[in-house]
């Protein structure tokens, strides 16, 4: 039988590739939940674990499991508990999360993250100061923060003493701002968080320099899961976590 020249061959790479297709289809299936917080359970169950909808879950009594969807639904499962994740109702429909859905899968795998919820779970209330809300941009560091349109409030953890503090940006200066004694929070000029870029801030001489990053407002109102997506996707990785630590606790974004 006679065939044109490169037949063979592209008959054969075609083969080839379908059944590279074939081979990969059930290793690039995407996970349904990832696990972003855990107390109480087993190594198996770990933040940052990627969980099947059809994969039977056993908690034991007391423990403690927060998933993420990728649509953004968040689910708390509190053991005893025997089964596969609930499914959502038609309210719980949504749009998928932006990118920031792979810089949440990497936080919430890392060490720093089961570290700071584990943390901020076993805590009493008289061990340490309440820990940093979502939108509490902490002052121990610089670097990228995250806040909502028109709201800056600034963190300390230590409140022992007054202090002076000064704040630039684009969208102006302001000096002589007294943090006082016995208060973790300060909250800044509205007009200090209206747009995103560098803002430098100076506590008793002491320069931090942050790189803000306005919530859009097609947030507003959106899951949770979609926010905690946006922090990570922004870096503002101890803002994440606060968002993480107050969910797995049953608590309100804010």
């Amino acid at each position: 039988m006679n065939t044109r020249p490169g037949t063979t061959m592209r008959q054969t790479a075609l083969c080839l590739g379908l059944g590279l297709l074939v081979s990969l289809g059930p290793a690039a299936a995407l996970a349904d939940y990832v696990v972003i917080a855990a107390s109480g359970v087993s190594g198996s169950y770990s933040a940052g674990t990627e969980i099947a909808d059809d994969r039977q879950i056993d908690l034991p009594q007391g423990a403690r499991l927060t998933l993420i969807e990728r649509s953004g639904r968040m689910v708390t499962l509190e053991g005893l508990f025997s089964g596969t994740v609930p499914a959502p109702g038609e309210s719980g429909e949504s749009e998928a999360p932006s990118t920031g859905w792979d810089a949440l899968k990497r936080l919430v795998g890392s060490a720093e993250a089961s570290s700071t919820v584990l943390g901020a779970a076993r805590a009493s209330a008289g061990d340490i100061p309440p820990p940093p809300g979502v939108w509490d941009l902490s002052t121990d560091s610089s670097g990228p923060r995250c806040v909502r349109k028109g709201e800056l409030t600034l963190w300390r953890k230590q409140a022992d003493e007054g202090q002076t503090v000064s704040a630039r940006s684009a969208a102006g200066r302001h000096d002589g701002i007294v943090w006082k004694e016995g208060e973790n929070r300060l909250t800044l000029p509205d007009d200090m968080a209206m747009e995103d870029g560098r803002m430098v801030v100076s506590i008793a001489g002491e320069l931090r320099d942050f790189e803000l990053s306005v919530m859009p407002q097609t947030l507003a109102g959106a899951p949770a899961g979609q926010l905690l997506a946006w922090l990570a996707e922004q870096d503002c990785r101890r803002q994440a976590l606060a968002l993480i630590a107050r969910l797995h606790a049953g608590e309100t974004v804010d």
